[in-house]
């Protein structure tokens, strides 16, 4: 596989620190700002081609003199994003988009996502980790949880689209990504079937997938992840604390 990623660089920074004055991903976390621990990983991953930095049109670029890498500018949500980092690396192999807000994850995380990713060949895939994982790992962790047949989950934070797919289908691509929180936004997109057997707990993943895959013209893959590191989007106080106290303790050994 070859693969290109970009890290959405964008967010409310007051929603997380009200006394943080700039963009949510420079939020200072353990002695460095939260987006170098996921440019960290993606630089570290054997699996990667080229590394962007998608910035929301009112972000003042001055303010990433700092931070090494590709910046893709003045984008608007996700789509466009994607849009723009199509252009910049061309529409050959894949395109991983990966969110500034999940500071403990790392390379070996990024490096098995692919690799299963490159186990079920596709041509989008989207991340889920098991309700029982996320809190056994972080106990007391507040997430958006979907139950299905197979059990609990929450949605991860990497996903990853074949470029000329994306080019093919970015109209439903956006009412896809812009539901990627509210799984029971983009259940309700399938019809209303797959809404009866969500609620009654006997939707199936394969079903999901079966039915994303009619519309998109193309194959529809989730990733079931153990890695909680995936689940932790930086979005809230406490959310804050948490990475504070993993990182602080990781940097200290």
């Amino acid at each position: 596989m070859k693969i290109d990623s970009f890290v959405l660089a964008g967010g409310d920074a007051q929603k997380v620190d009200a006394s943080f004055e700039g963009p949510k991903s420079l939020i200072n976390i353990a002695g460095q700002p939260m987006i170098e621990y996921v440019l960290e990983a993606l630089r570290q991953s054997s699996s990667l081609d080229r590394i962007a930095i998608a910035l929301p049109a009112d972000t003042d670029k001055s303010v990433f003199k700092n931070i090494t890498g590709q910046i893709i500018p003045d984008t608007h949500g996700v789509i466009d994003a994607m849009s723009k980092a199509v252009e910049a690396f061309g529409d050959e192999g894949y395109l991983m988009a990966v969110s500034s807000d999940i500071p403990m994850i790392n390379a070996e995380v990024i490096d098995a996502f692919i690799k299963k990713c490159e186990e079920k060949p596709g041509d989008i895939y989207y991340t889920i980790i098991p309700k029982d994982v996320m809190e056994d790992a972080y106990p007391g962790s507040k997430r958006t949880y979907f139950r299905v047949y197979e059990g609990a989950f929450t949605g991860g934070n990497v996903h990853m689209i074949k470029k000329t797919t994306f080019v093919e289908n970015s109209g439903l691509a956006e009412q896809i990504f812009s539901m990627r929180k509210s799984p029971l936004s983009l259940i309700r997109l399938l019809g209303v079937t797959f809404l009866i057997k969500f609620a009654l707990g006997r939707l199936k993943i394969g079903s999901v997938e079966d039915k994303a895959g009619k519309a998109f013209s193309a194959k529809v893959r989730t990733v079931t992840m153990l890695h909680p590191e995936l689940g932790v989007d930086v979005d809230k106080p406490e959310d804050l604390a948490l990475a504070e106290s993993h990182l602080g303790k990781k940097s200290t050994t």
